[in-house]
């Protein structure tokens, strides 16, 4: 079989056709990788700042409200695939931070920031930060990090 000049041309343009279709499906789902780790470090904040608004109801025990941060923590990290991963817990009087000992990119690749400022008013805020690395954009990594969620109950 010969090639003709029109088969070289069509091979041509359908390799540059294929890289661009490729990459742009690519960054796609990329991009909802990103999106979907984003919306989970906001519910991953979400849960633990509701346990431990519960856990200070029930126990004005600094301990207990941290040790329901990290059951917390360690429920719900699996949505960013971090299940089999164990967290460690440093700080002291009302700053506390629990990180993941899964690194990523040399940083820890999930830490919870939680701030217990007035125990007595259960004026408690967490914050996530996690270290998302990509595949196709984001390949020197990128740190997400939630709005401080607080609660504050008043009663």
């Amino acid at each position: 079989m010969t090639l003709t000049k029109k088969t070289g041309q069509n091979i041509i343009e359908f390799v540059f056709v294929f890289f661009v279709t490729m990459s742009i499906f690519l960054s796609i789902i990329e991009l909802s990788l990103y999106w979907r780790a984003k919306y989970s470090i906001a519910n991953i904040a979400n849960e633990i700042s509701a346990n431990i608004q519960i856990a200070s109801q029930n126990s004005k025990s600094v301990d207990k409200i941290i040790e329901s941060a990290q059951n917390s923590l360690k429920k719900s990290a699996g949505l960013l695939n971090l299940e089999s991963s164990t967290f460690s817990l440093s700080g002291s009087n009302d700053s506390y931070q629990i990180k993941s000992n899964f690194t990523k990119n040399g940083q820890s690749a999930l830490v919870v920031f939680v701030d217990i400022r007035n125990l007595k008013n259960s004026d408690i805020c967490t914050t996530v930060a996690y270290n998302y690395s990509g595949i196709f954009l984001f390949q020197k990594g990128k740190t997400i990090t939630s709005s401080p969620s607080c609660s504050v109950q008043k009663f």
